[in-house]
């Protein structure tokens, strides 16, 4: 209720700001979350309520929230678990895994050391269609991937390329070093794409099937974050330096790739939102993050494509219906405030200096990585300085570049 009742039009919350309708609902779940019950349920609270400080911008208890969830279940074992039934060993998978992802997701948001690694003994969870269907008391169940095993799959991918910015950043690596860990990586996305099952695959008829699951959100999900990481992975290939290696071919195709990947991530977001029957139509609130980083790549396309009418024309319609999805998010999340107000620093520093904007140094990685805090004004560098002039309001810069 704490998540879901700011979707709700139920009389009852009539004259109450949507983020604030579940304030109640929270305020009950903690006082009954009791962490002396070693269990399952207490994961699952910690979790929910870990989730729900986070929409609230409240990261330090929602990182607190998550950790006591990991130790919880490191406490009891759960990948390991002895159970009833699969029923209640595919739960014990399923929240383990979740853990795993919202580990990754939650630690570099704050710039925090993660706390579980990925162990190749534990399996990933069976299919969702296998996992609906079984009954209490099943001892055996099929081992097939599913939307929630293909995710922990991307994760770990998503893991070291985190890793791998960090190193960039802070001067760990050298470029040519940089590059075959890029390729290496991008070969492993486009693998794991090329490997789905037919059934996971993106196409229209897969994301119609998952809905009628209930499950369209998590579908959309699996594939949004697919383009995310391979847009994070090149991003850093899209700074336009004096070094001649921002010129090189490779170089070059990254930035391609970045681009397809941002243009692919917002086409199948549009998809999903202008599907009716798709529940709630991608409002969770981690889209709001990956849609601010990839409009910043709509950005260095209006910047950067002076002499493609065409393209320029497409990121300036498609950065218009972002804004307009960020600002639509904002009415449900109060975190939204936190990832306007980073495209807000973002836009100021294009104004201020288009070259270096895109430069990945601890700023950009902060800016990339770390959702859950506020991002200071970017610093000018050796680049030079913009025209200077007072930056208005982000909606009113959305207006004039859209005229």
């Amino acid at each position: 209720m704490a998540l879901g009742a700011r979707f709700s039009d139920n009389r009852i919350f009539v004259g109450i700001d949507r983020r604030r309708r579940g304030d109640q609902y929270a305020e009950r779940a903690r006082k009954l979350l009791d962490l002396t019950d070693i269990s399952v349920s207490t994961i699952q609270a910690c979790i929910l309520l870990g989730t729900v400080c986070f929409s609230d911008s409240q990261t330090k208890s929602e990182s607190l929230y998550y950790s006591v969830a990991v130790r919880l279940a490191l406490i009891l074992d759960l990948p390991s678990k002895q159970c009833a039934d699969q029923v209640e060993r595919q739960i014990n998978l399923r929240i383990w895994w979740s853990l795993y992802m919202i580990d990754i997701w939650s630690s570099a948001g704050l710039n925090l050391p993660r706390q579980l690694d990925f162990v190749e003994a534990y399996p990933l969870p069976t299919s969702e269609d296998i996992f609906l269907s079984l009954r209490s008391g099943a001892t055996v169940a099929e081992d097939r991937p599913g939307l929630w095993s293909e995710m922990v799959i991307l994760a770990r991918i998503w893991a070291r390329i985190h890793n791998l910015n960090k190193a960039s950043v802070n001067s760990l690596i050298d470029y040519e070093s940089l590059t075959d860990a890029a390729d290496g990586l991008a070969q492993e996305l486009h693998d794991w794409s090329a490997n789905l099952q037919p059934d996971l695959q993106e196409t229209p008829e897969n994301l119609e099937r998952y809905n009628a699951l209930g499950l369209g959100n998590a579908f959309a999900a699996l594939h949004l974050g697919y383009h995310y990481y391979n847009e994070v992975l090149f991003y850093q290939f899209l700074a336009r330096t004096p070094d001649p290696q921002s010129t090189a071919p490779v170089t070059e195709s990254y930035r391609s790739q970045c681009d397809a990947h941002a243009l692919a991530f917002c086409t199948l977001l549009y998809t999903c939102r202008s599907t009716p029957t798709l529940a709630h139509q991608c409002q969770y609130v981690m889209v709001g993050h990956m849609l601010v980083v990839t409009s910043t790549v709509y950005i260095h396309m209006l910047l950067f494509s002076e002499d493609d009418e065409a393209k320029t024309q497409l990121a300036r319609r498609r950065l218009a219906q972002n804004f307009e999805i960020l600002t639509e998010l904002q009415t449900f999340w109060v975190t939204l405030d936190v990832a306007l107000s980073r495209l807000q620093v973002f836009h100021n520093a294009c104004r201020r200096s288009i070259d270096e904007s895109f430069r990945m140094d601890r700023w950009m990685l902060a800016f990339i990585l770390e959702h859950g805090s506020l991002v200071v004004e970017r610093p000018i560098g050796e680049y030079g300085e913009g025209e200077g002039d007072s930056p208005g309001t982000l909606r009113n810069w959305f207006l004039r570049t859209f005229d």
